[in-house]
């Protein structure tokens, strides 16, 4: 039998099916021991010495892809640090001991400084209630996952879609109404509300965390005492881990936060949008929350791996069983170059300086022009120093806290005081008796305005119930009756909420309920920010806080450095404060956008005319997008969240304004194209369009430009000749105007040009609006044209280059963690502008060379030797004559054989000249004409002066 044996080997070894018997033998070896030295049965292993040990499967965070600029300058990366995690460990043996873990794993954190990183959807509002931070559909899905175990068919019942904030707390809190319920939290009285509701989002983290095996960050990129402090009663905190994790870096962040955004731990609307078709994500996972974060989460996100371990009863680690090595994310390389990105976002922020400090008055009264003509607003120091108050750039919250200076303890003295004499002042005028309309009641009248706008906002007044044309509310509008008859009329129409009054079912006669109306009023208002700082600006324009008392306050609260020689040439009146602001702004330690006046904002973007890639999109002022990467700095939102400059708007994509005669151009090729005009016709400029009424005047009115050709109206940007052009193209086949037929053309003109759809950009735009109204105002830009910055770069890209208009791109490239290319993009060119004629380009480019070049052209000085030769157009678009115009301006450059664009908006910037001269400094910087301190240091000595405070 042996030999019989013997002789099947030697055949098997000659046989073709010898490699794979040999796998299978391999195979079969591998599986008997795992027989005999390791049984894995239900989550656990027997080990060959007879000892249980329990499986747990670990996920290993994979690398997020980096952003870099187009010269591969880093913009975002990603830094090892530790985190708090936690698992819903079954070593827990009741909710109490759970509670207790959280709770005291809750103080390790905080008291060490770190916060938590889970969202949750129920917050303790300023008057003590408790509130959602969701609304609609979101709402909907949290309460669905909050009623999981107690839904009936998987759907909420009407009264689980009503429940308010407070009673989906008490049901998460004990079970609440569901007696058969066990599985809620069971969270004793013996905690806080604050502290319950921060149980709860880790509670309610790991209720909604699936697979279950995978822990949830409690706390990220927490520091050392905390994690020293988490190793150190390790044993005492089952389910608790400190474990390292990348944390997103972003470089130089205000400058590029708004193309890049941040990324944040996944919510449960996300989560359930990502997962719809396949499982990707879980809730552990963080993902691009905005900007092109978000745009290219498939791209960054790598793939996590996973671990299979074995651990003891103590849950340490005994053994790795098995395991998978992550995938990093791809790289994105955009075509954005960041030295030119940072520059047009500096040069920005000083021409807009620049504009604060021309139109600062010394006079307490001075607003110019304003309410007449937007031409030449003024801006009161005053205002400056209210500003300061009213943008939370002096805390007056802080001014009777514990550790206040002395000057902030009198300051509050003041407000306390001027407090009372407005209250006393304001129960005259709440009076039910009385009849003084909001107009008449001097410096009441706003006050009075501001407690019906509360009434309203906080749905005490229920505005829906009011018909439309109800006379008694068009008499209180028009100052015809007091708030207080009106009160009284909306109590009798059952239009006040008395829910919102707590009077349940005890019967009030009208006056009671109208009292309680007062009361309620008052409390609201004493903790209410916008009512206290009516009260100090009548403190500041009264002259009981004055501006070297605001001066100080910055140096008290550490806004400013404080600098004991300023702080005594301050009190010793050796500087005016006056002089102390033009100095810190101009030396841009006070920034426009803390000021939030008009203007504080702006955009600036710059295109490669030759290929549609955006070189620059500034979005001025910015903010620090570090604070929002992971987990979100709560102060910090609170913050730029409630700034009145906006700095988390986007300014070059959300921010549509009125082109102004930047538009022209459109009506230029549109009267080439359709025979109104020839390049040498001449239009004599009459000052006022009589044509149509009423009849719309020329910005020189009542001068004149006299006789213009196409090129020279571009040139002087003489309106009198565009309102021609808009005439005409709306002049129907028998001669008579039809302005329907104008608007028609205009719009297939511009539509050419992009200015009907977004730019092409990979982010979410604001959609341009082309002017449905008015042919003969619309061919000048007026009428109700709207475009984002963004959209009148696409535009001038495409007279640039005379026809190609491109879907402007951000990207550049895609690139693998070991180098390889995986994408390499261009602009996609939408279309192009195949049937215009060649003399209509070059006649409408010569004239936007006149607007730069010649003599009489509109920002020849700002050009005028300049090292390359630009080519422009000016636009002033006015919003109203209480606020100074916006200003434009749209170019490119060389002329003689176009390379970028540049295009500058700042919002009521006065005039186009201001961005022109943004634009010329740009310019500068892009030709190596001026490093970027020489720029910034010419524009701050072009804007210096002194002067006595009236």
């Amino acid at each position: 039998m042996f030999d019989t044996f013997l002789d099947y080997v030697k055949n098997l070894f000659k046989s073709r099916l010898f490699p794979i018997t040999l796998i299978y033998l391999a195979l079969f070896f591998i599986i008997i021991h795992r027989l005999f030295v390791l049984q894995i049965v239900q989550g656990q292993i027997i080990a060959k010495d007879g000892q249980i040990k329990d499986v747990e499967y670990r996920e290993i965070e994979s690398a997020r892809g980096n952003f870099y600029d187009c010269k591969g300058k880093i913009l975002a990366s990603n830094a090892l640090t530790y985190s708090v995690v936690m698992e819903d460990s079954t070593k827990i043996e009741s909710n109490e001991q759970r509670n207790e873990i959280i709770y005291r794993l809750i103080n390790m954190i905080e008291s060490n400084g770190d916060t938590l990183d889970n969202e949750f959807y129920i917050i303790k509002n300023k008057k003590g209630e408790l509130e959602f931070t969701l609304k609609k559909d979101d709402l909907i899905r949290f309460k669905k996952k909050v009623y999981t175990y107690v839904l009936e068919d998987g759907e909420l019942t009407d009264e689980q879609k009503n429940a308010t904030a407070q009673e989906v707390y008490e049901f998460l809190k004990t079970g609440e109404g569901y007696t058969k319920i066990t599985t809620m939290f069971q969270i004793s009285d013996k905690y806080s509300v604050e502290d319950t509701l921060k149980i709860m989002s880790i509670r309610y983290a790991l209720l909604c965390n699936y697979p279950k095996y995978v822990p949830i960050t409690v706390a990220s990129n927490i520091s050392k005492k905390t994690t020293a402090a988490v190793e150190e009663n390790s044993s005492e905190l089952k389910g608790v881990d400190v474990v390292q994790q990348t944390h997103r870096v972003y470089e130089d962040s205000k400058y590029f936060a708004n193309i890049i955004g941040y990324t944040g731990l996944i919510n449960q609307k996300e989560l359930d949008t990502y997962n719809a078709d396949t499982k990707v994500y879980d809730m552990t996972d963080v993902i691009g929350k905005t900007g092109l974060e978000m745009k290219y989460e498939e791209v960054l996100k790598g793939t996590n791996g996973i671990e299979t371990v074995s651990v003891n009863t103590s849950g340490k680690v005994i053994d790795v069983i098995d395991h998978t090595d992550p995938s990093a994310g791809n790289d994105v390389y955009l075509t954005i170059d960041s030295d030119l990105q940072i520059g047009a976002y500096r040069l920005l922020e000083r021409e807009i300086a620049n504009i604060l400090l021309d139109n600062m008055s010394t006079k307490i009264d001075d607003y110019g022009s304003k309410g007449e003509s937007a031409a030449d607003i003024k801006i009161p120091i005053y205002e400056f120093y209210n500003a300061l108050i009213n943008n939370n750039i002096i805390d007056i919250n802080h001014f009777n806290a514990k550790d206040a200076t002395s000057l902030e303890k009198e300051t509050y003295q003041k407000y306390r005081d001027s407090s009372e004499d407005v209250f006393q002042q304001l129960e005259t005028y709440l009076n039910i008796d009385n009849t003084v309309t909001n107009d008449k009641a001097g410096e009441m009248q706003d006050y009075l305005n501001y407690y019906y706008s509360v009434m309203k906002s906080s749905g005490l007044l229920l505005v829906d119930k009011i018909p439309d044309n109800d006379q008694s509310l068009l008499d209180y509008k028009n100052n015809k009756t007091s708030l207080s008859s009106f009160i009284i009329t909306a109590l009798a129409n059952n239009w006040i909420d008395l829910s919102k009054l707590e009077v349940g079912d005890k019967y009030y006669t009208t006056d009671e309920l109208y009292e309680k109306i007062v009361v309620n009023l008052k409390n609201d208002m004493q903790s209410d920010d916008i009512f206290n700082k009516m009260i100090y600006r009548n403190l500041v324009f009264s002259y009981k806080l004055s501006g070297t008392e605001i001066c100080l306050l910055l140096f008290d609260q550490g806004v400013l450095k404080y600098n004991n020689e300023e702080v005594n040439d301050l009190k010793n009146g050796n500087i005016s404060p006056y002089d102390f602001i033009r100095e810190e702004i101009n030396s841009l330690e006070i920034t426009p956008a803390m000021f939030a006046l008009t203007p504080c904002s702006g955009s600036v973007v710059i295109t490669n005319v030759k290929t549609g890639d955006v070189l620059a999109l500034v979005s001025y002022p910015g903010y620090d997008n570090n604070k929002f990467a992971g987990k979100i700095d709560e102060d910090y939102f609170n913050q730029v969240n409630n700034d009145l400059s906006r700095p988390l708007r986007n300014k070059p994509i959300s921010e549509a304004v009125a082109p102004g005669s930047t538009f022209k151009m459109v009506t230029a090729v549109a009267a080439l194209e359709e025979g109104a005009t020839t390049p040498t016709y001449e239009v004599y400029d009459l000052g006022e369009f009589t044509k149509i009424t009423p009849s719309p005047k020329c910005h020189v009115y009542p001068s004149s430009h006299g006789s213009v050709n196409i090129m020279d109206a571009l040139a002087v940007s003489c309106n009198y000749f565009f309102f021609e052009m808009g005439w005409r193209l709306s002049l129907d086949s028998s001669g008579k105007y039809n302005p329907d037929k104008g608007l028609a053309t205009l719009r297939e003109y511009a539509t050419m040009f992009g200015l009907n759809k977004t730019s092409g950009i990979e982010l979410n735009e604001s959609k341009p609006q082309i002017s449905t109204i008015d042919s003969v105002r619309s061919a000048i830009g007026q009428g109700n044209n709207l475009y984002t910055p963004v959209q009148l770069s696409r535009y001038v890209t495409t007279l640039a280059n005379k026809g190609t208009c491109y879907n402007l791109t951000l990207l550049d490239k895609v690139v693998t963690n070991d180098g390889n290319v995986v994408t390499d993009n261009s602009a996609i060119v939408n279309h192009k502008l195949d049937k215009i004629k060649d003399v209509t380009w070059d006649t409408v480019q010569k004239g936007m060379y006149n607007v730069v070049n010649i003599p009489k052209g509109s920002v020849y000085s700002t050009f005028k030797d300049f090292g390359v030769t630009v080519a422009g157009k000016t636009g002033t678009s006015q919003i109203s004559t209480s606020i100074p115009n916006n200003a434009l301006f749209v170019s490119y450059a060389p002329y003689e054989d176009p390379e970028i664009s540049i295009t500058t908006v700042i919002p009521g910037g006065y005039t186009s000249h201001n961005t022109a001269l943004l634009a010329k400094n740009i310019y500068s910087l892009y030709y190596g004409f001026n490093d970027i301190d020489t720029l910034l240091a010419d524009e701050a000595n072009s804007s210096t002066k002194s002067a006595t405070i009236e």
